[in-house]
This record gives C-alpha cells, structure tokens and sequence, in this order.
C-alpha cells in the first residue's frame, strides 16, 4: 500500500534528525521502544524527503531493522502531530480557498487556510461537499488559531461570503495578490502527491485531512 506524501513535514519546521531523535526519545511519545529512537527518526526524515514507504522499509531493512511500512507511516503521522501544534496568533492576514483532491472514494474537497506573512498553513479540512456548512466548519478552526479579527483573503466564491458574517471576520475578495501562498502551497502538495499515487488510498475524508495536516 502506498500512501500519498503528507505535506507539512515536508516544508519540515527546521526539524533536524536531532530534533527527531529527541522527540522519538520520549515515551510519552512512542511508549514502547521497539526499535531505537535513532532508526525511528531515520526512517520519518527518509520519508519526509520523498521516499515511498516501501523503499524506507528496504532501506531499514538494508541496514538490519525489519520494519513494516505501517509503523513507518504511524512514527510518521505522530511525530507531524506533535510538532504541528501551534499557539495562538495575535492577529492574521490569512489566505483561504479550495481544491480538488482524489481517495479511493473519489472526489473530495480539501480547504486550507495559509498565513500570508509567515507562510504557516493555520488549518485544513476534506470534506466531500462545498458549501456554507464546510467553509463555516474551516473558518472557525482558523478563527480560534487568533485573537481579534483576522483579515481573511479569498476568491469569489459564494460560500465564503455568509459564514465570514458570522463569525465576523474581515474578508477581502482578490484573485491573485494576497491569494498567492495558498495557490502555491497547493501546487506544491499535489506534484508531492503524484511522486507516490495519484489518489489517496482511504476513503475516509477524516484519514485523508490527517495525513495532509501532518
């Protein structure tokens, strides 16, 4: 089974095979300590710089570790949870929009929302409609990552325009302009995605946001 590149530990947070040796070290972690701290950390940066899982596994298994492709992607999605949590910001110039991404239930909507400034994606969320209810769902998660009002930049679509009312959030419609790092930041996820499969293979909406989170 070969799963699609999971983004954010590929822009990486500076995080050095030190830093993941030390995260790897603590068992309030990893609580068991099957395979050395060391191989774990190894095994998350050969992932995160492009390789497959399959040929992780071979390449550990090169090195005399027999280890399987599931508890790769799991030291994976673990070590991504915990060093993408993020505080709360003071205030946000924020872009947000929408894309297509395909599981093996086919089609489903991915939102994220990116810092303009910094370059931080603050949230994301799969789902498999797109409306009022979905871009409501997204902006509160974006909402709660700052105090005060953020100042939100979207394209023209109709479903951003209720729920910025709402929840009383600055919206500006652009095209182009501050709309740029996001449209970066998904051309970026999907050539990663086509390095493994063209498609994520879950159906689950759920599974599909949190490889993409991480």
């Amino acid at each position: 089974m070969a799963y699609a590149y999971p983004l954010f530990f590929g822009d990486y947070l500076g995080v050095s095979i030190g830093q993941l040796y030390v995260l790897f070290s603590d068992r309030e972690v990893i609580p068991m300590w099957r395979f050395d701290p060391l191989v774990r950390a190894v095994a998350v940066e050969a992932y995160a710089l492009g390789l497959g899982l399959r040929q992780v596994a071979a390449f550990l298994g090169g090195l005399g570790f027999s280890v399987g492709r599931e508890s790769i992607g799991r030291w994976f999605l673990r070590a991504g949870e915990m060093l993408s949590r993020g505080g709360v910001g003071r205030r946000g110039f924020i872009a947000v929009d929408e894309t297509v991404v395909s599981n093996s239930a086919g089609r489903a909507y991915l939102w994220a929302a990116r810092e303009v400034r910094s370059g931080d994606v603050v949230a994301v969320q799969v789902s498999r409609g797109r409306g009022l209810g979905e871009c409501l769902r997204l902006l509160e998660k974006v909402k709660k990552r700052y105090r005060g009002r953020p100042t939100i930049y979207t394209d023209r679509g109709l479903w951003y325009v209720w729920p910025m009312k709402v929840l009383g959030i600055r919206h500006r419609r652009e095209r182009f302009g501050m709309r740029n790092p996001i449209e970066q930041w998904f051309s970026r996820l999907k050539r990663r995605i086509r390095q493994f499969n063209l498609y994520f293979p879950t159906h689950k909406t759920k599974t599909t946001e949190r490889w993409i989170r991480t």
